[in-house]
Protein backbone atom coordinates (compact mmCIF):
# COMPACT_ATOMS: atom_id res chain seq x y z
CA UNK A 1 0.00 0.00 0.00
CA UNK A 2 1.15 3.29 -0.98
CA UNK A 3 -0.06 6.80 0.66
CA UNK A 4 -0.65 9.80 -1.63
CA UNK A 5 -0.49 13.55 0.68
CA UNK A 6 -2.62 15.74 -0.53
CA UNK A 7 -2.72 19.10 1.31
CA UNK A 8 -5.21 21.95 1.27
CA UNK A 9 -4.46 25.43 1.34
CA UNK A 10 -7.01 27.93 2.45
CA UNK A 11 -6.55 31.60 3.26
CA UNK A 12 -8.73 32.23 6.60
CA UNK A 13 -10.18 35.86 7.02
CA UNK A 14 -7.43 37.30 8.79
CA UNK A 15 -4.97 36.58 5.72
CA UNK A 16 -6.11 39.97 3.83
CA UNK A 17 -2.66 40.34 2.60
CA UNK A 18 -1.62 39.82 -0.75
CA UNK A 19 1.47 37.38 -2.02
CA UNK A 20 3.13 34.97 0.54
CA UNK A 21 0.76 36.94 3.25
CA UNK A 22 -2.37 35.26 1.84
CA UNK A 23 -1.50 31.44 2.32
CA UNK A 24 -1.41 29.62 5.69
CA UNK A 25 1.23 27.16 4.53
CA UNK A 26 3.47 30.32 4.22
CA UNK A 27 2.84 31.45 7.72
CA UNK A 28 5.30 31.48 9.69
CA UNK A 29 4.52 28.89 12.61
CA UNK A 30 7.79 29.05 15.28
CA UNK A 31 10.90 28.77 13.79
CA UNK A 32 9.83 27.53 10.33
CA UNK A 33 7.06 27.77 7.99
CA UNK A 34 3.57 25.62 8.06
CA UNK A 35 4.37 23.94 4.83
CA UNK A 36 8.05 22.29 6.33
CA UNK A 37 5.72 21.55 9.52
CA UNK A 38 3.70 19.42 7.52
CA UNK A 39 5.90 17.50 5.07
CA UNK A 40 7.80 16.54 8.11
CA UNK A 41 4.98 14.74 9.38
CA UNK A 42 3.80 13.47 6.20
CA UNK A 43 7.51 12.09 5.57
CA UNK A 44 6.97 9.84 8.31
CA UNK A 45 4.57 7.58 6.59
CA UNK A 46 5.63 8.10 3.05
CA UNK A 47 8.06 9.23 0.67
CA UNK A 48 5.94 10.18 -2.12
CA UNK A 49 5.75 13.88 -2.33
CA UNK A 50 2.62 15.69 -1.82
CA UNK A 51 0.27 17.62 -3.92
CA UNK A 52 -1.08 21.23 -2.69
CA UNK A 53 -4.10 22.64 -3.70
CA UNK A 54 -3.96 25.83 -3.99
CA UNK A 55 -6.94 28.76 -2.44
CA UNK A 56 -8.41 30.04 -5.36
CA UNK A 57 -7.30 33.55 -5.57
CA UNK A 58 -3.33 32.18 -4.98
CA UNK A 59 -0.77 34.73 -5.92
CA UNK A 60 0.30 33.48 -9.59
CA UNK A 61 3.83 33.29 -8.11
CA UNK A 62 2.48 30.69 -5.00
CA UNK A 63 4.06 27.62 -6.80
CA UNK A 64 7.30 28.84 -6.90
CA UNK A 65 7.44 30.27 -3.15
CA UNK A 66 6.33 26.88 -2.20
CA UNK A 67 8.54 24.75 -4.27
CA UNK A 68 11.41 26.81 -2.98
CA UNK A 69 10.75 25.62 0.65
CA UNK A 70 9.30 22.22 -0.27
CA UNK A 71 11.33 21.28 -4.10
CA UNK A 72 8.92 17.88 -4.74
CA UNK A 73 5.84 19.28 -4.03
CA UNK A 74 2.92 19.67 -6.84
CA UNK A 75 1.04 22.43 -6.90
CA UNK A 76 -2.53 22.12 -8.25
CA UNK A 77 -5.48 24.82 -8.90
CA UNK A 78 -8.06 23.34 -11.27
CA UNK A 79 -9.51 19.99 -10.88
CA UNK A 80 -7.50 19.07 -14.44
CA UNK A 81 -4.15 20.02 -12.84
CA UNK A 82 -5.68 18.26 -9.82
CA UNK A 83 -6.36 14.63 -11.28
CA UNK A 84 -3.14 15.37 -13.78
CA UNK A 85 -0.79 15.28 -10.32
CA UNK A 86 -2.80 11.85 -8.80
CA UNK A 87 -2.01 10.23 -11.38
CA UNK A 88 -3.30 6.61 -11.60
CA UNK A 89 -2.84 5.49 -7.83
CA UNK A 90 -3.43 1.60 -7.45
CA UNK A 91 -6.79 0.52 -5.51
CA UNK A 92 -5.37 -0.47 -2.93
CA UNK A 93 -3.82 2.45 -2.32
CA UNK A 94 -4.45 5.58 0.13
CA UNK A 95 -4.92 9.09 -0.30
CA UNK A 96 -3.75 10.79 2.82
CA UNK A 97 -5.85 14.43 2.92
CA UNK A 98 -4.47 17.26 5.28
CA UNK A 99 -6.45 20.34 6.28
CA UNK A 100 -3.74 22.94 7.81
CA UNK A 101 -6.57 24.71 9.49
CA UNK A 102 -7.06 22.07 11.90
CA UNK A 103 -3.49 21.80 13.80
CA UNK A 104 -3.74 19.14 16.64
CA UNK A 105 -1.91 20.58 19.84
CA UNK A 106 0.98 18.35 19.88
CA UNK A 107 1.78 18.42 16.61
CA UNK A 108 0.50 16.34 13.18
CA UNK A 109 1.00 12.65 13.60
CA UNK A 110 -0.19 10.50 11.02
CA UNK A 111 0.47 7.28 12.80
CA UNK A 112 -2.28 6.23 14.18
CA UNK A 113 -4.48 6.89 10.96
CA UNK A 114 -1.73 4.40 9.20
CA UNK A 115 -2.06 1.85 11.96
CA UNK A 116 -6.16 1.98 11.86
CA UNK A 117 -5.97 1.45 7.95
CA UNK A 118 -3.47 -0.88 8.18
CA UNK A 119 -5.90 -3.25 10.30
CA UNK A 120 -9.75 -1.65 8.57
CA UNK A 121 -8.33 -0.69 4.55
CA UNK A 122 -11.90 -0.64 3.30
CA UNK A 123 -12.42 2.50 5.77
CA UNK A 124 -11.78 5.78 5.37
CA UNK A 125 -10.18 7.03 8.66
CA UNK A 126 -10.36 10.49 10.15
CA UNK A 127 -8.17 12.88 12.32
CA UNK A 128 -10.92 14.78 14.42
CA UNK A 129 -10.94 17.10 17.06
CA UNK A 130 -14.55 16.69 19.09
CA UNK A 131 -15.82 19.57 20.19
CA UNK A 132 -15.77 20.18 24.03
CA UNK A 133 -17.58 23.08 25.63
CA UNK A 134 -16.63 25.06 29.34
CA UNK A 135 -15.94 23.13 31.84
CA UNK A 136 -16.45 19.69 30.17
CA UNK A 137 -20.26 20.31 29.67
CA UNK A 138 -22.75 21.59 27.45
CA UNK A 139 -26.79 21.87 27.47
CA UNK A 140 -29.00 21.64 24.82
CA UNK A 141 -32.55 23.22 25.07
CA UNK A 142 -35.38 20.93 22.82
CA UNK A 143 -38.02 22.41 21.30
CA UNK A 144 -41.33 20.83 19.74
CA UNK A 145 -42.79 22.22 16.60
CA UNK A 146 -44.84 24.94 17.73
CA UNK A 147 -41.88 25.95 19.70
CA UNK A 148 -42.35 24.62 23.17
CA UNK A 149 -39.51 23.92 25.65
CA UNK A 150 -39.73 20.07 25.18
CA UNK A 151 -36.57 19.58 27.48
CA UNK A 152 -33.18 20.24 28.68
CA UNK A 153 -30.25 18.02 27.99
CA UNK A 154 -27.04 18.77 29.88
CA UNK A 155 -24.09 16.63 27.89
CA UNK A 156 -20.70 16.00 29.86
CA UNK A 157 -17.31 14.48 27.87
CA UNK A 158 -18.62 11.09 27.59
CA UNK A 159 -22.50 12.00 25.92
CA UNK A 160 -20.84 15.05 23.89
CA UNK A 161 -19.34 13.45 20.86
CA UNK A 162 -19.68 16.46 18.27
CA UNK A 163 -16.79 16.96 15.48
CA UNK A 164 -15.55 20.77 15.69
CA UNK A 165 -13.22 19.71 13.12
CA UNK A 166 -10.95 17.47 10.82
CA UNK A 167 -7.04 17.64 10.37
CA UNK A 168 -6.85 14.77 8.35
CA UNK A 169 -8.40 11.72 6.36
CA UNK A 170 -6.98 8.68 4.70
CA UNK A 171 -9.12 7.28 2.57
CA UNK A 172 -8.54 4.46 -0.03
CA UNK A 173 -8.19 5.46 -3.42
CA UNK A 174 -11.03 2.57 -3.88
CA UNK A 175 -13.48 5.19 -3.24
CA UNK A 176 -12.95 7.06 -6.70
CA UNK A 177 -11.76 10.20 -5.70
CA UNK A 178 -8.95 10.36 -8.06
CA UNK A 179 -11.27 10.13 -11.15
CA UNK A 180 -14.05 13.02 -9.59
CA UNK A 181 -14.00 16.30 -11.36
CA UNK A 182 -14.03 18.61 -8.63
CA UNK A 183 -11.25 19.56 -6.85
CA UNK A 184 -11.61 18.78 -2.76
CA UNK A 185 -11.55 22.57 -0.84
CA UNK A 186 -12.73 21.32 2.84
CA UNK A 187 -12.47 17.68 4.63
CA UNK A 188 -15.82 17.80 6.26
CA UNK A 189 -17.82 18.26 2.93
CA UNK A 190 -14.91 15.44 1.60
CA UNK A 191 -16.85 13.20 4.74
CA UNK A 192 -19.95 13.82 3.96
CA UNK A 193 -19.29 12.62 0.42
CA UNK A 194 -17.85 9.44 1.39
CA UNK A 195 -20.77 8.92 4.04
CA UNK A 196 -23.16 9.85 0.96
CA UNK A 197 -21.34 7.11 -1.36
CA UNK A 198 -21.81 4.69 1.51
CA UNK A 199 -18.19 4.20 2.48
CA UNK A 200 -17.45 3.22 6.05
CA UNK A 201 -15.56 5.58 8.28
CA UNK A 202 -13.55 5.74 11.82
CA UNK A 203 -12.97 8.58 13.49
CA UNK A 204 -9.82 8.67 15.42
CA UNK A 205 -9.57 11.61 18.16
CA UNK A 206 -7.22 14.32 18.41
CA UNK A 207 -4.89 13.62 21.67
CA UNK A 208 -4.60 16.60 23.83
CA UNK A 209 -7.04 18.87 21.35
CA UNK A 210 -6.42 21.31 18.49
CA UNK A 211 -6.09 24.83 17.35
CA UNK A 212 -8.42 26.31 15.12
CA UNK A 213 -5.99 28.24 12.80
CA UNK A 214 -9.78 29.76 10.81
CA UNK A 215 -9.54 32.36 13.81
CA UNK A 216 -7.31 35.07 14.45
CA UNK A 217 -6.08 33.66 18.08
CA UNK A 218 -5.50 30.05 16.58
CA UNK A 219 -2.36 30.79 14.97
CA UNK A 220 -1.43 33.37 17.22
CA UNK A 221 -1.87 30.17 20.02
CA UNK A 222 -0.14 28.07 17.81
CA UNK A 223 2.74 30.20 17.37
CA UNK A 224 2.73 31.51 21.10
CA UNK A 225 2.87 27.41 22.09
CA UNK A 226 5.80 26.51 19.48
CA UNK A 227 7.90 30.07 20.41
CA UNK A 228 7.60 28.99 23.83
CA UNK A 229 8.96 25.35 22.96
CA UNK A 230 12.28 27.15 20.99
CA UNK A 231 12.45 29.61 23.54
CA UNK A 232 14.21 26.20 25.50
CA UNK A 233 17.11 25.58 23.27
CA UNK A 234 18.02 29.83 23.39
CA UNK A 235 20.28 29.33 26.15
CA UNK A 236 22.34 27.35 23.52
CA UNK A 237 22.61 29.71 21.47
CA UNK A 238 23.18 32.73 24.07
CA UNK A 239 20.67 35.06 25.77
CA UNK A 240 17.93 33.12 26.56
CA UNK A 241 15.84 36.51 25.88
CA UNK A 242 16.66 37.72 23.31
CA UNK A 243 15.21 36.55 19.46
CA UNK A 244 15.63 33.63 18.16
CA UNK A 245 17.39 33.94 14.46
CA UNK A 246 16.08 31.99 12.17
CA UNK A 247 18.45 31.78 8.37
CA UNK A 248 20.89 34.76 7.55
CA UNK A 249 19.80 38.48 6.38
CA UNK A 250 18.64 39.91 9.48
CA UNK A 251 18.78 44.32 9.70
CA UNK A 252 17.77 44.35 13.68
CA UNK A 253 18.97 48.41 14.55
CA UNK A 254 20.93 48.71 17.85
CA UNK A 255 18.57 51.02 19.48
CA UNK A 256 15.61 48.23 18.51
CA UNK A 257 14.25 46.90 22.08
CA UNK A 258 13.85 43.02 21.65
CA UNK A 259 12.67 41.02 25.03
CA UNK A 260 12.03 37.60 24.39
CA UNK A 261 10.98 34.91 23.63
CA UNK A 262 10.74 35.90 19.56
CA UNK A 263 11.51 34.19 16.75
CA UNK A 264 12.92 36.06 13.54
CA UNK A 265 12.50 35.05 10.19
CA UNK A 266 15.21 35.38 7.52
CA UNK A 267 15.50 38.75 5.80
CA UNK A 268 13.53 40.52 8.06
CA UNK A 269 14.29 44.13 9.34
CA UNK A 270 13.61 45.87 12.80
CA UNK A 271 13.97 49.42 12.63
CA UNK A 272 15.61 52.04 14.77
CA UNK A 273 13.15 52.34 18.95
CA UNK A 274 11.39 49.82 17.59
CA UNK A 275 9.68 47.34 20.62
CA UNK A 276 9.32 43.67 20.33
CA UNK A 277 7.68 41.80 23.45
CA UNK A 278 7.28 38.05 22.85
CA UNK A 279 5.99 35.55 22.51
CA UNK A 280 5.87 37.37 19.29
CA UNK A 281 7.27 35.31 15.39
CA UNK A 282 8.88 37.98 12.91
CA UNK A 283 7.93 36.32 9.64
CA UNK A 284 10.17 36.27 6.58
CA UNK A 285 10.77 39.65 4.69
CA UNK A 286 8.45 41.09 7.07
CA UNK A 287 9.38 45.02 8.11
CA UNK A 288 9.17 46.74 11.59
CA UNK A 289 9.17 50.24 11.08
CA UNK A 290 10.98 52.55 13.56
CA UNK A 291 9.41 53.86 17.03
CA UNK A 292 6.57 50.38 16.02
CA UNK A 293 5.46 48.36 19.28
CA UNK A 294 4.95 44.42 18.06
CA UNK A 295 3.35 42.79 21.43
CA UNK A 296 2.85 39.31 21.57
CA UNK A 297 1.36 39.00 18.31
CA UNK A 298 2.51 37.51 14.54
CA UNK A 299 3.31 39.30 11.76
CA UNK A 300 3.59 37.54 8.54
CA UNK A 301 5.82 37.08 5.57
CA UNK A 302 6.53 40.40 3.69
CA UNK A 303 4.56 42.48 5.76
CA UNK A 304 5.04 45.66 7.08
CA UNK A 305 4.19 47.31 10.43
CA UNK A 306 4.19 51.29 9.76
CA UNK A 307 6.30 53.56 12.05
CA UNK A 308 5.40 54.02 15.54
CA UNK A 309 2.27 51.61 15.07
CA UNK A 310 1.32 49.43 18.03
CA UNK A 311 -0.03 45.66 17.18
CA UNK A 312 -0.96 43.63 20.08
CA UNK A 313 -2.43 40.43 20.43
CA UNK A 314 -2.65 40.39 16.51
CA UNK A 315 -1.68 38.37 13.74
CA UNK A 316 -0.48 41.13 11.45
CA UNK A 317 -0.85 40.37 7.58
CA UNK A 318 -0.66 43.55 6.06
CA UNK A 319 1.80 44.84 3.28
CA UNK A 320 2.84 48.74 2.78
CA UNK A 321 -0.42 50.12 1.46
CA UNK A 322 -2.92 48.36 3.96
CA UNK A 323 -2.05 49.81 7.26
CA UNK A 324 -4.92 50.73 9.64
CA UNK A 325 -6.28 53.86 10.78
CA UNK A 326 -4.75 56.16 13.07
CA UNK A 327 -1.56 53.86 13.18
CA UNK A 328 -2.94 51.73 16.73
CA UNK A 329 -4.73 48.17 16.33
CA UNK A 330 -7.10 47.30 18.65
CA UNK A 331 -6.27 45.78 21.94
CA UNK A 332 -7.28 42.00 22.56
CA UNK A 333 -7.37 39.63 25.00
CA UNK A 334 -4.92 38.78 27.48
CA UNK A 335 -2.01 36.28 26.80
CA UNK A 336 -3.66 33.83 29.38
CA UNK A 337 -7.14 34.48 28.41
CA UNK A 338 -6.02 33.94 24.80
CA UNK A 339 -4.31 30.35 25.76
CA UNK A 340 -7.98 29.36 27.73
CA UNK A 341 -10.20 30.54 24.64
CA UNK A 342 -7.91 29.46 21.30
CA UNK A 343 -8.36 25.85 21.05
CA UNK A 344 -11.15 23.57 19.57
CA UNK A 345 -11.49 21.97 23.25
CA UNK A 346 -10.98 25.21 25.43
CA UNK A 347 -12.09 24.35 28.93
CA UNK A 348 -13.30 26.45 32.14
CA UNK A 349 -10.36 25.80 34.69
CA UNK A 350 -11.95 27.28 37.36
CA UNK A 351 -14.73 24.58 37.31
CA UNK A 352 -11.91 21.48 37.46
CA UNK A 353 -11.70 19.89 40.55
CA UNK A 354 -9.67 21.96 43.24
CA UNK A 355 -6.41 20.54 44.69
CA UNK A 356 -7.47 18.83 47.51
CA UNK A 357 -5.62 16.94 50.01
CA UNK A 358 -5.78 13.78 48.39
CA UNK A 359 -4.28 15.11 45.57
CA UNK A 360 -1.56 16.68 46.90
CA UNK A 361 -0.32 13.12 48.59
CA UNK A 362 0.06 15.00 52.03
CA UNK A 363 1.21 12.90 54.97
CA UNK A 364 -2.62 12.34 56.13
CA UNK A 365 -3.25 11.00 52.38
CA UNK A 366 -0.44 8.70 52.51
CA UNK A 367 -1.51 7.39 55.73
CA UNK A 368 -5.24 7.35 54.33
CA UNK A 369 -4.32 4.94 51.38
CA UNK A 370 -1.95 2.85 53.87
CA UNK A 371 -5.02 2.20 56.28
CA UNK A 372 -7.12 1.43 52.99
CA UNK A 373 -4.41 -0.83 51.52
CA UNK A 374 -4.01 -3.16 55.16
CA UNK A 375 -7.88 -3.36 55.68
CA UNK A 376 -8.77 -3.94 52.69
CA UNK A 377 -6.34 -7.25 52.07
CA UNK A 378 -6.62 -7.98 55.77
CA UNK A 379 -10.49 -8.07 55.23
CA UNK A 380 -10.84 -9.67 52.03
CA UNK A 381 -8.06 -12.42 53.93
CA UNK A 382 -10.29 -13.14 57.07
CA UNK A 383 -13.81 -12.39 55.44
CA UNK A 384 -12.58 -15.69 52.92
CA UNK A 385 -15.05 -18.04 54.42
CA UNK A 386 -17.86 -15.90 54.92
CA UNK A 387 -17.60 -14.96 51.36
CA UNK A 388 -17.68 -18.54 50.01
CA UNK A 389 -20.36 -18.74 52.27
CA UNK A 390 -22.61 -15.93 51.05
CA UNK A 391 -21.57 -16.71 47.53
CA UNK A 392 -23.07 -20.50 47.36
CA UNK A 393 -26.19 -18.86 48.85
CA UNK A 394 -26.61 -16.41 45.85
CA UNK A 395 -26.19 -18.85 43.21
CA UNK A 396 -28.30 -21.32 45.21
CA UNK A 397 -31.58 -19.16 45.37
CA UNK A 398 -31.39 -17.87 41.92
CA UNK A 399 -28.63 -18.84 39.79
CA UNK A 400 -27.02 -16.55 38.05
CA UNK A 401 -23.76 -14.55 38.26
CA UNK A 402 -22.76 -14.17 42.37
CA UNK A 403 -21.47 -10.70 41.79
CA UNK A 404 -22.75 -7.64 40.36
CA UNK A 405 -20.56 -4.84 38.85
CA UNK A 406 -22.07 -1.37 37.62
CA UNK A 407 -20.05 1.52 35.98
CA UNK A 408 -19.60 3.99 38.80
CA UNK A 409 -17.34 7.14 37.85
CA UNK A 410 -14.41 7.15 40.90
CA UNK A 411 -12.12 10.12 40.78
CA UNK A 412 -11.72 12.54 38.31
CA UNK A 413 -14.84 11.14 36.62
CA UNK A 414 -12.72 7.86 35.64
CA UNK A 415 -15.49 5.00 35.32
CA UNK A 416 -15.29 1.49 36.86
CA UNK A 417 -16.95 -1.17 38.17
CA UNK A 418 -17.76 -1.30 41.27
CA UNK A 419 -18.35 -5.32 43.06
CA UNK A 420 -21.18 -6.13 45.60
CA UNK A 421 -22.88 -9.36 45.59
CA UNK A 422 -25.93 -9.71 43.38
CA UNK A 423 -29.13 -9.24 45.91
CA UNK A 424 -31.79 -9.09 42.94
CA UNK A 425 -33.20 -11.42 40.29
CA UNK A 426 -31.14 -11.47 36.76
CA UNK A 427 -32.34 -8.59 34.78
CA UNK A 428 -33.68 -7.02 37.49
CA UNK A 429 -32.44 -3.48 35.95
CA UNK A 430 -34.78 -3.60 33.40
CA UNK A 431 -37.77 -3.40 35.17
CA UNK A 432 -36.84 -0.42 37.20
CA UNK A 433 -38.80 2.22 34.60
CA UNK A 434 -41.59 0.54 35.55
CA UNK A 435 -41.50 0.64 39.48
CA UNK A 436 -40.74 4.38 38.96
CA UNK A 437 -43.91 5.03 40.78
CA UNK A 438 -42.43 3.62 43.92
CA UNK A 439 -39.49 5.47 44.38
CA UNK A 440 -39.39 7.93 47.28
CA UNK A 441 -36.25 9.65 46.35
CA UNK A 442 -36.25 13.58 45.75
CA UNK A 443 -33.35 13.26 43.21
CA UNK A 444 -31.96 11.16 40.32
CA UNK A 445 -31.10 7.85 42.20
CA UNK A 446 -33.90 4.74 42.78
CA UNK A 447 -35.07 3.46 46.13
CA UNK A 448 -38.13 2.08 46.56
CA UNK A 449 -38.86 0.48 50.85
CA UNK A 450 -39.99 -3.31 49.35
CA UNK A 451 -38.54 -3.15 46.03
CA UNK A 452 -40.11 -6.95 44.63
CA UNK A 453 -36.39 -7.34 42.33
CA UNK A 454 -34.44 -8.33 45.68
CA UNK A 455 -34.26 -11.73 46.40
CA UNK A 456 -34.45 -12.98 50.23
CA UNK A 457 -31.19 -13.80 50.57
CA UNK A 458 -30.43 -10.56 49.07
CA UNK A 459 -32.56 -8.94 51.76
CA UNK A 460 -30.38 -10.59 54.35
CA UNK A 461 -27.45 -9.06 52.92
CA UNK A 462 -28.83 -5.58 52.66
CA UNK A 463 -29.96 -5.35 55.76
CA UNK A 464 -26.34 -6.47 57.42
CA UNK A 465 -24.66 -4.54 54.78
CA UNK A 466 -22.69 -7.58 53.67
CA UNK A 467 -23.43 -7.16 49.97
CA UNK A 468 -21.16 -4.24 49.97
CA UNK A 469 -18.19 -6.36 51.31
CA UNK A 470 -16.59 -7.41 47.87
CA UNK A 471 -16.17 -3.47 47.56
CA UNK A 472 -12.64 -4.22 49.72
CA UNK A 473 -11.55 -5.03 46.22
CA UNK A 474 -12.36 -2.00 44.79
CA UNK A 475 -10.44 -0.45 47.64
CA UNK A 476 -7.37 -2.54 47.48
CA UNK A 477 -6.72 -1.78 43.75
CA UNK A 478 -6.92 2.19 44.55
CA UNK A 479 -10.08 2.64 42.35
CA UNK A 480 -12.34 3.52 45.94
CA UNK A 481 -11.03 4.10 49.39
CA UNK A 482 -12.72 3.37 52.57
CA UNK A 483 -14.30 6.45 53.05
CA UNK A 484 -15.54 8.80 51.20
CA UNK A 485 -18.86 9.91 48.95
CA UNK A 486 -21.06 6.76 47.47
CA UNK A 487 -19.78 5.96 44.42
CA UNK A 488 -22.37 7.04 42.17
CA UNK A 489 -23.49 6.00 38.12
CA UNK A 490 -22.87 9.03 36.00
CA UNK A 491 -27.05 9.93 35.32
CA UNK A 492 -26.97 10.75 38.91
CA UNK A 493 -23.34 12.80 38.89
CA UNK A 494 -24.89 15.26 36.08
CA UNK A 495 -27.26 17.25 37.72
CA UNK A 496 -25.44 20.04 38.91
CA UNK A 497 -21.99 20.78 37.57
CA UNK A 498 -19.79 22.13 41.09
CA UNK A 499 -21.17 19.35 42.92
CA UNK A 500 -20.04 17.13 40.50
CA UNK A 501 -16.69 18.07 40.48
CA UNK A 502 -16.31 18.52 44.06
CA UNK A 503 -17.60 14.93 44.63
CA UNK A 504 -15.32 13.43 42.10
CA UNK A 505 -12.26 15.15 42.87
CA UNK A 506 -11.80 12.37 45.91
CA UNK A 507 -11.83 8.74 45.71
CA UNK A 508 -15.55 7.41 46.61
CA UNK A 509 -15.86 5.42 49.61
CA UNK A 510 -17.58 2.27 51.31
CA UNK A 511 -18.79 4.41 54.09
CA UNK A 512 -18.85 7.98 54.54
CA UNK A 513 -20.52 11.14 56.28
CA UNK A 514 -23.64 10.49 54.66
CA UNK A 515 -24.15 6.72 55.67
CA UNK A 516 -23.46 7.45 59.66
CA UNK A 517 -25.24 11.13 59.37
CA UNK A 518 -28.27 11.03 57.31
CA UNK A 519 -31.50 11.54 59.58
CA UNK A 520 -34.25 11.92 56.75
CA UNK A 521 -34.50 8.35 55.40
CA UNK A 522 -38.26 8.38 54.47
CA UNK A 523 -38.30 12.12 53.22
CA UNK A 524 -35.75 11.18 50.21
CA UNK A 525 -32.80 12.92 51.42
CA UNK A 526 -30.60 13.88 47.64
CA UNK A 527 -30.03 17.26 49.09
CA UNK A 528 -28.56 16.15 51.98
CA UNK A 529 -26.35 13.06 50.86
CA UNK A 530 -24.68 15.93 48.41
CA UNK A 531 -24.41 18.51 51.07
CA UNK A 532 -22.90 15.76 53.70
CA UNK A 533 -20.45 14.53 50.53
CA UNK A 534 -19.36 18.30 49.99
CA UNK A 535 -19.14 18.59 54.02
CA UNK A 536 -16.85 15.52 53.68
CA UNK A 537 -14.35 16.84 50.45
CA UNK A 538 -14.18 20.67 52.43
CA UNK A 539 -12.94 18.63 55.56
CA UNK A 540 -10.82 15.59 54.49
CA UNK A 541 -8.18 14.50 56.83
CA UNK A 542 -6.63 11.24 57.81
CA UNK A 543 -8.33 11.69 61.12
CA UNK A 544 -12.14 12.49 59.88
CA UNK A 545 -11.66 9.07 58.41
CA UNK A 546 -11.01 7.35 61.44
CA UNK A 547 -13.79 8.96 63.10
CA UNK A 548 -15.96 8.43 60.70
CA UNK A 549 -15.03 4.68 60.61
CA UNK A 550 -15.86 4.11 64.25
CA UNK A 551 -19.27 5.96 63.65
CA UNK A 552 -19.47 3.27 61.14
CA UNK A 553 -18.92 0.51 63.61
CA UNK A 554 -21.25 1.82 66.00
CA UNK A 555 -24.42 2.56 64.34
CA UNK A 556 -24.04 -0.87 62.04
CA UNK A 557 -23.73 1.75 59.11
CA UNK A 558 -26.43 4.36 60.21
CA UNK A 559 -29.07 1.88 60.21
CA UNK A 560 -29.32 2.32 64.60
CA UNK A 561 -28.94 5.58 64.74
CA UNK A 562 -27.25 8.34 63.35
CA UNK A 563 -24.07 10.37 64.66
CA UNK A 564 -24.52 14.42 64.95
CA UNK A 565 -22.18 16.06 61.62
CA UNK A 566 -21.14 18.28 64.25
CA UNK A 567 -19.03 15.20 66.08
CA UNK A 568 -17.14 15.07 63.87
CA UNK A 569 -16.34 18.36 62.51
CA UNK A 570 -16.14 21.72 63.21
CA UNK A 571 -18.37 23.99 61.91
CA UNK A 572 -20.36 27.50 62.43
CA UNK A 573 -23.68 25.61 61.50
CA UNK A 574 -24.70 22.18 61.50
CA UNK A 575 -26.18 20.29 58.61
CA UNK A 576 -28.94 19.19 60.67
CA UNK A 577 -30.40 22.49 61.54
CA UNK A 578 -30.88 23.85 58.03
CA UNK A 579 -33.75 23.10 55.44
CA UNK A 580 -32.42 21.15 51.98
CA UNK A 581 -30.08 22.95 50.08
CA UNK A 582 -31.56 23.93 46.33
CA UNK A 583 -29.26 23.07 43.61
CA UNK A 584 -26.89 25.23 42.82
CA UNK A 585 -26.83 27.08 39.54
CA UNK A 586 -24.63 25.80 37.20
CA UNK A 587 -22.89 28.29 35.38
CA UNK A 588 -23.10 29.62 32.04
CA UNK A 589 -22.57 27.16 29.54
CA UNK A 590 -22.95 27.02 25.24
CA UNK A 591 -26.72 26.32 24.83
CA UNK A 592 -28.00 25.04 21.21
CA UNK A 593 -31.23 25.03 20.59
CA UNK A 594 -32.40 21.67 18.91
CA UNK A 595 -35.50 21.50 16.63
Amino acid sequence: MRIWPVILDSQPSYLYGRGRSASLLLAPLGTSVFIEHLTRAIKLVTDNPPVIVASADADPRYAEWVQALCPRTKVVSTSVEYAEALGTPELSDAFLFVDPRCMPHQGFDFSALVQQHHLEPRFSHNLVAFERANAGTKERVCFDASGQIRGIQRHYEQTWQFINGVAAMLVPCACGLATDDELPRLLPELRHLLISRGVPGRDVAIEGGAFDLCEERGILAANEQLILQASVFAPLQGDAHGPVLVGEGHEIHASARLMGPIVVHPDASIDANATVLGPAVVGKGAKIGAGAVIAHATIGPDCVVPPNAVVRDRAWFKGAGEHMFGGVERPAMSFSERLARLSLDARDSSLTPRATPEMKASPSMVLKRALDMTTAAVGLTLLSPLLALIAIAVWFESGGPIFYGDNREGRLGRVFKCWKFRTMFTGAHLAQRDLKALDHTDGPHFKCERDPRVTKVGRILRMLNLDEVPQLFNVLIGEMSLVGPRPSPFRENQVCVPWRAARLSVRPGITGFWQVCRHNRSAGDFHQWIEYDLLYVQNLTFLLDIKILLATALTLGGKVAHVPASWLVQSDRSVEDTPPIDEPEPRQHQTERVA
